[in-house]
């Protein structure tokens, strides 16, 4: 058995990848994250509402609504592009109607049901979110819709969530495993994902550091279970998908995914400074600290940003050995 590392394969495959395929990518990377913001974003309002003013700075009022708007975009994108791809990579191909009705009436047609059902649900609770507040309902009246909002935004997190599993290299077997490991690994993506905007706009006012300080070292307790589910889910899937640790150092699959787990590995390095030293820093009112914890938490934003792009040439140009 040879632990020797060849970066061969994965030079082969970053040569076979052409302009269309790059679309593709950026395409599914943008899906991805703007999906993931959604979701994470309707948690975090729901883990963490309540505070008018903290509500307002985290922007999430307009954030989840665009986050949904975009993928909802960037998912009917993915329908020309796929078509086109199986076309030979030409728009042309992109619009026929033949090849679009390939991919409609496939699993990819199904995910997109599901991820844009999910969307259209988070959306609409969104703007009922807004809506409340402008016809002027009272305390106790918009107490009561939240409760019911809850439901329709909860249910299209859940669709969004699991149409990720409806396609890629979950749908191998034991199918129902694979899945649910996915998910998990998805929502504790997504509740991270969805965090990292609202944690850095309310962490900037110097008025709100007291209830700012209160969140991210809440957030911090929160996040520690949903960390430690993320790691385990991700580990077990990746040696499950190669059915074994050897394929990480000699294929193109496995050198991705490798790189991918550096990534999260120093994704993990600074949420333990932030929740060990620069949140409690933070509180503390040091010198310096809010410029050192906004900092931080843009450099996870990047962290994030790259590890989804690296999920998305994964998923897209090539698949587990075997």
């Amino acid at each position: 058995m040879s632990t020797s590392l060849s970066l061969q394969p994965l030079l082969e495959l970053l040569a076979q990848t052409d302009g269309w395929t790059g679309l593709r990518v950026l395409a599914a990377a943008g899906f991805y994250a703007s999906a993931l913001v959604a979701v994470g974003g309707l948690l975090f309002r729901l883990v963490f509402g309540g505070n008018p003013e903290l509500d307002r700075a985290t922007g999430l009022r307009t954030l989840v609504p665009a986050a949904a708007t975009l993928a909802l975009v960037l998912l009917l994108l993915q329908w020309p592009l796929q078509a086109g791809f199986l076309g030979g990579g030409s728009w042309a191909a992109a619009f026929d109607p033949g090849l679009l009705a390939l991919v409609f009436e496939g699993a990819t047609g199904q995910r997109m049901l599901l991820a844009g059902s999910g969307l259209l649900l988070l959306l609409g609770a969104a703007i009922a979110w807004e809506r409340g507040h402008e016809l002027g309902m009272t305390a106790s009246q918009i107490g009561a819709a939240r409760v019911l909002r809850k439901l329709p935004g909860l249910l299209g997190a859940a669709l969004v969530l699991l149409s990720f599993t409806w396609v890629g290299h979950s749908t191998g077997e034991p199918r129902l495993l694979l899945a649910s490991l996915l998910l998990l690994h998805l929502g504790g993506l997504a509740f991270w994902v969805g965090a990292l905007l609202p944690l850095y706009r309310i962490s900037g006012p110097p008025g709100l550091s007291q209830p700012a300080a209160r969140v991210l070292l809440r957030f911090g307790q929160v996040a520690g279970p949903v960390v430690a589910a993320l790691i385990a889910a991700a580990l077990w899937l990746a040696w499950r998908l190669l059915e074994g640790w050897e394929p990480l150092l000699h294929s193109a699959y496995g050198q991705v995914l490798l790189l991918k787990l550096a990534v999260l590995l120093l994704l993990l390095g600074l949420a333990a400074l932030n929740r060990w030293i620069l949140v409690p820093a933070f509180a503390a009112q040091a010198q310096r600290a809010r410029q050192r914890l906004r900092t931080s938490i843009a450099c996870e934003g990047f962290l994030v940003a790259l590890i989804l792009l690296l999920t998305a040439f994964l998923t897209t140009t090539t698949s587990p050995p075997g």
